[in-house]
């Protein structure tokens, strides 16, 4: 494998890390007696060797050329090609239908040298500048027909435009894969933002009303439910209270017929007993006090003594009338003769031991 002592006209200090604007990592003046084993080309690199007549002689990784090869074909300049795949992210913006608003495109690009000799002879160093440029071309036309609002119908648009064009970068000798998201402008998104968050208030707040009369509704309907159940309560409280005022006053009513009844019962009962007494006391004192014995057992002792007063104080009264009437002067003889007799019978019957007035068999 051949190396080179001259240092180059043209070297990048880039690495598989750093983003990569130009494949061509360096560029070398070749002379007859330029090779040596100083400089060693990395194995993944491609050589394009610049021929006498303007021609361009490419050797892939791993294939190089040897010292004769190089000496034979008499190659003026040698280019070292990177042919990794190199990803970026760029964002620009895109016109639309009113120059006041425009769209921001955001597009992720991987990109890679298939074909360095023709990379070489485009004299292209700038890579994303090409293809970013090869979109803008494609897509301003396209997005110059739809307004701000239109971002999901432009982008569709814009990339079935970018289909009929063709692979970007594929003069040069690049293959390129890449996506595209189109959206508003961050003016027109906080406008929309904006007015959005004033929607979703408003429909909050239309909501919260209606939630909140359906609430009501809910709540009188609750309300009229215990309302009902009130007064359905009060009356069946009120209908057993009238019923049981019913009831007192039958009771009471039925009682009283039965105080009146018991009363009349009363008064017939004590009539028979006046009757009955009425008639005993008639017939004199001894059958009065027989009949009291005789409803009465226990109370004959003090009938006995009853019985007793009761004679003594007859006789004492007996007495008193005999000696008036025995030694009053005040009226005739022929007056006091059946009082006398009374009198003097009066007294036989006290000698005699016998109650005065009661019949003797």
């Amino acid at each position: 494998m051949p190396t080179f002592h001259r240092q180059p006209e043209w070297q990048q200090p880039a690495d598989r890390h750093t983003r990569l604007i130009d494949p061509v990592l360096t560029v070398r003046q070749l002379s007859r007696f330029d090779l040596s084993l100083k400089h060693v080309v990395r194995i993944d690199h491609a050589l394009v060797f610049a021929t006498p007549k303007g021609g361009y002689e490419t050797f892939l990784p791993p294939r190089r050329p040897t010292r004769g090869e190089i000496m034979a074909s008499r190659y003026t300049a040698v280019y070292e090609v990177d042919m990794g795949v190199h990803p970026f992210t760029d964002t620009f913006t895109l016109p639309s239908d009113n120059d006041a608003f425009e769209f921001t495109a955001e597009v992720d690009v991987s990109w890679q040298v298939v074909d360095p000799g023709r990379f070489v002879a485009s004299g292209i160093r700038d890579v994303p500048g090409l293809l970013l440029g090869e979109l803008q071309q494609t897509a301003r036309p396209v997005t110059r027909r739809f307004t701000i609002a239109d971002s999901a119908a432009a982008e569709t648009e814009l990339l079935k435009a970018a289909q009929l064009v063709g692979p970007l970068g594929a003069p040069a000798g690049l293959q390129v894969t890449w996506t595209l998201r189109l959206r508003r402008d961050q003016a027109n998104i906080d406008h929309q933002q904006r007015l959005q968050a004033i929607d979703h208030s408003a429909e909050e707040q239309v909501r919260t009303a209606r939630q909140g009369m359906r609430v009501d509704v809910e709540v009188d309907h609750r309300h009229r439910q215990q309302d009902e159940l009130q007064l359905g309560r009060a009356m069946d409280y009120g209908r057993q209270q009238q019923e049981l005022l019913l009831q007192q006053q039958r009771w009471q009513h039925e009682q009283a017929l039965l105080q009146g009844q018991h009363q009349l019962e009363l008064q017939r009962i004590e009539a028979q007993k006046i009757q009955f007494y009425q008639w005993h006391l008639s017939q004199g004192g001894v059958q009065s006090w027989a009949l009291h014995l005789a409803q009465h057992p226990e109370d004959s002792r003090l009938v006995m003594s009853s019985m007793r007063e009761d004679q003594l104080r007859m006789i004492q009264a007996q007495m008193d009338l005999v000696k008036e009437l025995l030694g009053g002067e005040g009226a005739e003889k022929f007056e006091l003769e059946g009082p006398k007799q009374l009198a003097l019978r009066t007294v036989s019957d006290i000698l005699n031991q016998r109650l005065p007035g009661v019949p003797q068999n």
